[in-house]
């Protein structure tokens, strides 16, 4: 697999709430991201490795902001 350094989306919600958490478990994890606030917040990761482990991390809060939708 190639590495890359572009800032992929690991993770996007307009629920401040929840994106504090995810700001919360990527810092705890040492992982570095970018947030872009286009309407949405979504949270970007540069790089393969931490792409992977950051959404990964953020897998249970998709559910969780999905539920919140309704």
């Amino acid at each position: 697999m190639a590495k890359h350094n572009k800032p992929t989306t690991v993770f996007a919600s307009s629920n401040s709430s929840i994106i504090s958490v995810a700001k919360s478990l990527l810092n705890d994890a040492g992982i570095v991201y970018e947030l872009n606030n286009d309407g949405m917040v979504q949270i970007q990761v540069s790089g393969d490795e931490d792409a992977i482990r950051a959404r990964k991390i953020l897998l249970d809060l998709e559910e969780l902001d999905f539920k919140d939708e309704r």
